[in-house]
């Protein structure tokens, strides 16, 4: 039976909390703010991120900007941290890229209401600090 990751990602965008991932093969996680899902002119589910922590195969140091295809996303899962749209880091709702084939995308500051209840962590992976040498 598989993960869930498209809906996983569709809840942490739409209560705007931030999630761990496990993309591709890669044993270590991702934290990520997760800002929109997309289709992008070739059909290919996207989802646009602000990573703040964890791995990072080009060993980019976060935070900064990722899109990620959501197929390739082995992974992921909630976290308690919510976050606040990165307007200031680059984050419009109006980017052309999300005109056509827009899935979700994370609501404006104010229109959230309480916080959603905790929910367990979805899929295989193992935060960097646990992983095995």
């Amino acid at each position: 039976m598989g993960v869930d990751v498209l809906g996983v990602l569709t809840e942490a965008v739409k209560s705007r909390r931030v999630c761990a991932m496990r993309y591709r093969d890669q044993l270590e996680a991702r934290i990520v703010e997760p800002h929109a899902i997309y289709e992008d002119a070739a059909g290919e589910v996207i989802v646009d991120c602000f990573q703040v922590r964890g791995y990072s195969y080009s060993q980019r140091t976060p935070p900064f900007w990722r899109p990620f295809r959501v197929r390739k996303i082995a992974g992921a899962a909630l976290l308690a941290e919510t976050f606040e749209p990165r307007y200031a880091d680059g984050f419009s709702p109006s980017r052309i890229r999300y005109r056509k084939g827009l899935l979700c995308i994370v609501p404006e500051v104010g229109f959230m209401t309480a916080p959603p209840p905790p929910t367990s962590l979805v899929g295989p992976f193992l935060l960097p600090r646990q992983v095995r040498r």
